[in-house]
């Protein structure tokens, strides 16, 4: 169908972080300390990812929370661009 644009749902969107990142399931699961079974299973949409695997996804692909969430850019405000995250602990301006 022409100008059909796909949806992505939450499974979607956290097999392709996970994906963007180049990592398997195994070494997602290695750095994140999830099961590979839990990781197959979020990413299948046979589980509802909580608020810890969130958390666990977006600091381990770098994807912001709400991206994985609602698949919406982040507003950034500031003009920033939104698909990058910002340092939890920005360095002093002298150093950028």
């Amino acid at each position: 169908m022409p100008g059909m644009i796909p949806q992505w749902t939450v499974c979607d969107r956290f097999r392709k972080a996970r994906e963007v990142r180049g990592l398997s399931q195994s070494e997602f699961a290695v750095e994140t300390g999830l099961s590979r079974r839990t990781i197959s299973a979020i990413e299948n949409g046979e589980k509802k990812p909580g608020t810890k695997e969130f958390n666990l996804w977006q600091m381990a692909t770098g994807v912001p929370r709400v991206w994985l969430e609602t698949g919406e850019a982040p507003s950034g405000g500031d003009g920033a661009d939104p698909s990058r995250l910002r340092e939890s602990n920005p360095r002093p301006i002298h150093y950028e």
